[in-house]
């Protein structure tokens, strides 16, 4: 027994057998989020903050509440406005991959399912700096930076504002209909705002978490994500989600 809903750009198929329940999205293009939805650096970026807090004895547990997700730039402002400014952002997160490199893993998944998009259609959104986050993709996770690749300094507004996916949105030259794969609520939110369907990711929070923040679908890593084709004359792309949460 199985049951079918269909639109435009989202067919889900449900199956009384919870392992064939597979869901189809037709889109255009996809913008990821880069720490927590290409690779695990939430332990790396804590143990930056822990330290920042001791540095400047600020309260540890409150600068992670209000980190993630976030531009350091945004983070500073709060927290240190004097040291509120591009060239310090840069500078501070140039020492999270030299530091605590070690700790990071990448994505289930994360290179069999870039490795199956087409080049053209797909690209980066992410609130670090370029040069950490061209770190954590080149040295890390040996995947070239994509051609769309919007870094910190290239947006005026952080996350939770849309702007950055809004750019991203624009570089690529996508259609109207596009995805946004993120694993915390500021970028699920940006996403949203962006006009995207948003692709949760429980990586960094719980299923319940990222479902509350708004996600359109919530998967727990990029193992349950596949092309499952591509027409480069209508420009429609089409993925299967195997067993979402």
């Amino acid at each position: 027994m199985s049951a079918t809903t269909s639109s435009k750009y989202f067919t889900q198929i449900t199956s009384t057998h919870p392992e064939a329940h597979e869901v189809e999205i037709s889109t255009s293009g996809c913008l990821f989020d880069l720490d927590g939805t290409l690779m695990l650096s939430t332990d790396c970026v804590e143990a930056f903050w822990r330290d920042f807090g001791a540095t400047y004895d600020i309260d540890a547990e409150e600068l992670l509440r209000t980190s993630h997700g976030r531009r350091t730039l945004d983070i500073l402002r709060m927290w240190k406005p004097e040291l509120a400014n591009k060239e310090m952002s840069a500078k501070f997160e140039a020492t999270i991959p030299q530091r605590w490199k070690h700790i990071a893993k990448p994505v289930p998944g994360v290179h069999k399912f870039l490795s199956e998009l087409p080049a053209s259609q797909w690209g980066i959104v992410t609130s670090g700096t370029t040069v950490m986050a061209t770190s954590w993709l080149s040295d890390f996770l040996e995947i070239t930076p994509p051609e769309v690749f919007v870094t910190a300094e290239h947006i005026v507004e952080g996350k939770p504002h849309p702007e950055g996916y809004m750019k991203g949105h624009k570089d690529l030259d996508l259609a109207h209909h596009f995805l946004v794969f993120e694993d915390a609520p500021a970028g699920i939110r940006a996403g949203k705002d962006a006009g995207a369907f948003v692709v949760g990711m429980a990586t960094t929070y719980g299923a319940d978490k990222v479902k509350a923040a708004g996600a359109d679908i919530v998967i727990p890593d990029l193992t349950h994500i596949r092309v499952k084709s591509w027409d480069a004359e209508t420009g429609v792309l089409k993925l299967a989600v195997t067993n979402p949460l």
